[in-house]
């Protein structure tokens, strides 16, 4: 037996942790890791199933091609890897490097070395045919900062708050509330609470977090951008916005202060189910001089309808009350790992970079911060002509679990000339593959942090390094994601870059040596990090402060651009109820269990939750003749899912909480055995945002029925 010390990667909260390993290089215990300088001994569910995630029967070990029965026979990685090169020569021979795409998902995000290689490899293949889960998931906030503008040095940090406004994230749960609540987020709250931080909750449900709220909020689901302009309309008109911020940081204050005029305390009650006195009380608690503290979203509004118009308006709360750091503030939460920079007190002007690029070939979209959107996937495969998508790698992600339009995609991700997918487990996509290449789990190599240049992930400035800790299972044949794409170009004679640098073309790097390149020149030095085994926070000494506007000119934020105007003219001239709407609004909602599709091939978790129920309020089901275990339909008007009922008193009426990513490719699939797919309920080419084609995949008008 001997001790380990690393830090989990299941999501991006990056808990310390403490794992127990046997001479067999099998985890029999794992815990929290007390002497982390963060998550102080705090460990979830999803990463305490570790033993099971490595040593049990669901994980794949050797790479596997599909013949042509759709069985699965073992092949040699390099025999893989020379067949994926030559089919993927072949498919560029035509002279169409669009052919050939790459899906990052949510797995890879997590692997530093994997992250640092898709953008080289695809730049590489002179294809521009990149797609992730960021523009099914929060592209909201980065085409919000795109139209309005952002704060430099970032937003009020959650230890400096007086108050936290919270849209539709539930972080006691979800973990990913950039730079609020991350790791042990019940222990921070109450800590906070305790010191007298007031908190409000926006959310069909009464979540974990509601629990510890002042005010808790339970609308319809899907009227995030009549609340907010509700909330501004009441600020503005009170006069509780912070004038002197406005007057020297603000353009367009007078045309949102119009635009919010019909959002009265009565329409917005009247169209959001909730009362106009606790409207009121939001806006007043929330505002007033002297407060700190800011308001934040999560995928509740951000996958609802109108998600970036929700997006902005909920922005232009926090820009109007002026919740951002200041000059002279504290930086408790640089990226020890990112480079080091100064951080100002001013605004970083709107850039509208997407109306550089032009429209794209599926329905005009174009390009969103250098990538494709998820939502255009499956038309980029199934439409012929130049830039038809024949060929794509998929790197920890499970796009036919998690696309919009679950059916299209399998169609789609089945038509491929080449599939091939870097995942550990038999998911969804990987069933549908020509190739699966399991990869290393994080516990055998190396690794550091997720870390995003120029922005502040976590609400601490920590770091840590963590060396392989395991071996991989000795009858295995598993591989580095990044390994993958360097062979590849290797095979296709390609120069390759990591982070701009050049690679080695003859000789494969380490991941050592990648995790040292992408860290030249960070604020904290690797060798310095790798002295603290637990992780290391900043010193307080040493946390920069913020610097005054070095501007000549301030910039100023755009709080009401022309093509938001329009949009919120467009919600304020919508009626107050809608008699022809469906009775109830389904929205997605989190589980304890698992991350996305990450977790749900355990028994563990499948001991604990066989399906991913359909939750109401046992009003509704009664009201419906129902009762928890029964079967349901939830239709819409583009699909049919069968779901298992359970009553949730919790929720608001009238909505129904569905957990995505279950369900199977086998669309006749026993519910209880598989879950249910939420996607199936939506289409992938209507209900869609403006510039990221964002799609709604929540806040679905549905019916119910009994089975």
């Amino acid at each position: 037996m001997r001790k380990e010390t690393s830090f989990c990667r299941v999501c991006g909260a990056g808990c310390g942790v403490r794992l127990t390993i046997d001479d067999n290089e099998q985890i029999v215990a794992i815990s929290g890791d007390r002497d982390h300088p963060v998550s102080a001994g705090y460990a979830c569910f999803k990463g305490l199933q570790a033993a099971e995630t490595y040593h049990g029967p669901a994980r794949l070990r050797h790479p596997l091609k599909r013949m042509p029965d759709g069985s699965f026979v073992r092949v040699p990685l390099e025999q893989a890897l020379d067949e994926i090169a030559a089919a993927v020569a072949s498919i560029r021979e035509a002279g169409d490097d669009e052919a050939v795409a790459l899906f990052k998902g949510s797995g890879s995000v997590m692997t530093t070395t994997a992250r640092g290689i898709h953008r080289d490899f695809m730049r590489a293949l002179t294809s521009r045919s990149y797609f992730s889960t960021f523009t099914i998931d929060q592209s909201a906030k980065q085409i919000t900062a795109g139209r309005m503008g952002a704060w430099h040095a970032g937003k009020d940090h959650f230890d400096a708050s007086d108050v936290i406004l919270l849209f539709g994230t539930n972080p006691l749960v979800s973990h990913s509330t950039m730079g609020l609540l991350v790791s042990d987020p019940t222990k921070r709250m109450k800590a906070a609470r305790a010191r007298g931080l007031k908190l409000i909750t926006i959310d069909p449900r009464f979540t974990e977090t509601s629990r510890y709220a002042d005010i808790a909020l339970q609308p319809h689901a899907g009227e995030d951008p009549t609340i907010a302009a509700g909330l501004l309309h009441i600020i503005l008109a009170e006069k509780l916005h912070d004038q002197d911020f406005c007057n020297t940081y603000v353009e367009g204050l007078d045309a949102l202060e119009r635009a919010v005029a019909p959002f009265t305390p009565a329409y917005v009650a009247q169209r959001a189910g909730i009362s106009a006195d606790d409207l009121i009380a939001t806006a007043r608690l929330f505002a007033g001089a002297g407060k700190r503290g800011a308001a934040y979203s999560g995928t509740g509004p951000d996958m609802s309808p109108r998600s970036n118009l929700a997006e902005h308006m909920i922005e232009c709360i926090n820009v109007v009350c002026g919740r951002f750091k200041r000059a002279g503030d504290v930086l408790p939460n640089p990226e020890l790992l990112s480079k080091e920079r100064p951080w100002f007190a001013q605004v970083e002007p709107p850039t509208r970079s997407w109306e550089r690029k032009g429209p794209g070939r599926i329905r005009g979209a174009g390009w969103f911060f250098g990538e494709k959107l998820a939502s255009t996937l499956c038309d980029e495969i199934l439409t012929p002509g130049r830039g038809q998508v024949r060929a794509l790698i998929v790197d920890g992600g499970n796009p036919a679990s998690l696309l919009p339009d679950k059916a299209k995609a399998v169609r789609a991700l089945s038509s491929l000339e080449l599939l091939v997918v870097v995942e550990p487990f038999m998911t969804n996509t990987a069933r549908l593959a020509h190739y699966i290449l399991p990869p290393l789990l994080p516990y055998e190599r190396a690794d550091v942090p997720t870390t995003f240049e120029g922005m502040s992930y976590f609400a601490d400035g920590w770091a840590q390094y963590t060396k392989a800790i395991i071996a991989p299972p000795a009858d295995s044949e598993l591989v580095d994601d990044w390994y993958v794409f360097w062979s590849i170009a290797k095979r296709l004679g390609l120069p390759l870059n990591y982070g701009g640098k050049p690679l080695d073309m003859d000789q494969p790097p380490s991941n050592e040596s990648l995790i040292a390149m992408g860290l030249e020149g960070s604020m904290m030095p690797l060798e310095e990090v790798k002295r603290y085994p637990s992780g290391v926070a900043i010193d307080p000494a040493d946390m920069p402060k913020v610097q005054p506007c070095a501007q000549e000119v301030p910039a100023r934020f755009v709080v009401m651009p022309a093509d938001i105007a329009e949009e919120l003219a467009i919600v304020a001239n919508e009626p107050a109820t809608n008699e022809d709407s469906p009775a109830y609004r389904l929205v997605a909602r989190r589980e304890r269990f698992v991350q996305n599709t990450v977790g749900i091939d355990l028994a563990g978790v499948r001991a604990r939750t066989p399906f991913n129920p359909a939750y109401l309020n046992p009003e509704d089901l009664s009201s419906l003749g129902l009762a928890t275990g029964d079967k349901v339909a939830i239709a819409s008007d583009h699909g049919q899912i069968i779901a298992i009922a359970e009553a949730d008193a919790t929720l608001r009426r009238g909505t129904v909480a569905v957990s995505h990513g279950w369900g199977d490719v086998n669309f006749d699939a026993d519910a209880r055995q598989v879950g249910s797919s939420t996607n199936l309920l939506i289409a992938d080419d209507r209900d869609v945002e403006p510039i990221n084609a964002m799609v709604r995949m929540s806040g679905i008008p549905v019916s119910i029925s009994g089975v």
